[in-house]
């Protein structure tokens, strides 16, 4: 199978160390966590759980910007993993924000439908703040599920993979909107050679919202080929207070998404939109990331 390299976005340490336990249970290749800040709370959340990780973990971190920079900040973990050297061949990159954690089978299910597409398209189940107080850690050491979602979460998360496979079989005779299936930043997965093709994220998203939207719509342009895994590689989304917008149009970003853009875009992975320099640190196995 392909190597999976999990990328994880944050500018916070709340629920981090939930997200990189389940996320080393997972047994990936390595693990990036990248932060919108350098608030040093983050890094010794990363260090503690690299010293249970068996895989190469690294972070990567620059000063806040004074708002969001979350597609920059993807990029910057990408760039960071492309740093250390080989990834491996058809390598696969597999996103994930710090507030979210990888159900049992996550990855697995990330590889099949990797084998058969460019792109996996997931979702999330959002916790209530019961669900998220009542989450056992120590399942997710001994491979169980940490948390018991609710029937009505699993019948909507149901129901949203059976949309977005309609959206997957519109899309080949061209009859869906062109992000469809829509991607959420939160738990995706795209190859690498796609994803560099398209320069990445699209780094003058600045503030909440559309980025994720921008980058499915530029993958799909340049021939991308989805796979639902909604209903089979699950991440829940740990329950806390939050300043996005209630509706998606509300979004910072969305009036840039709408303006449309070239598939590749102008600044992105190997072009960066102006930044302090991020601080890179593997915690643990950098040589082995080098070596692979």
């Amino acid at each position: 199978m392909a190597p999976v390299h999990v990328l994880v976005c944050t500018h916070t340490p709340r629920g981090l160390a939930r997200c990189l336990a389940a996320t080393i249970a997972q047994r990936p290749e390595s693990i990036v966590v990248s932060s919108d800040t350098d608030d040093p709370a983050i890094e010794r959340v990363v260090r503690a759980a690299s010293e249970r990780a068996p895989m190469p973990t690294g972070v990567v971190m620059r000063a806040h910007q004074g708002q969001s920079r979350s597609a920059q900040v993807r990029n910057n973990a990408v760039r960071m993993l492309l740093g250390a050297g080989p990834t491996g061949p058809g390598a696969v990159l597999a996103f994930l924000d710090g507030d979210c954690c990888p159900m049992p089978g996550w990855r697995e299910a990330i590889e099949r439908g990797m084998s058969r597409a460019d792109l996996a398209v997931g979702f999330r189940i959002d916790l209530t703040s019961e669900q998220t107080e009542a989450y056992d850690d120590a399942a997710v050491a001994g491979g169980r599920s940490p948390v018991a979602p609710t029937p009505e979460q699993w019948a909507a998360l149901r129901a949203r993979d059976r949309r977005y496979r309609r959206h997957a079989l519109l899309r080949r005779v061209g009859l869906v909107k062109g992000h469809k299936p829509k991607v959420l930043s939160a738990n995706f997965a795209v190859s690498l050679d796609l994803y560099r093709a398209v320069n990445g994220f699209d780094e003058e998203y600045l503030g909440y919202g559309g980025e994720d939207d921008d980058l499915g719509r530029r993958v799909y342009a340049a021939g991308g080929r989805p796979a639902i895994v909604v209903a089979s590689a699950v991440v829940v989304h740990q329950w806390h207070p939050t300043r996005a917008a209630a509706k998606w149009e509300d979004s910072p970003g969305i009036a840039r998404f709408r303006a449309g853009g070239p598939t590749r875009c102008g600044r992105g992975l190997e072009s960066p939109y102006e930044q302090p320099a991020p601080v890179e640190r593997w915690l643990t196995g950098r040589g082995a990331v080098e070596g692979a």
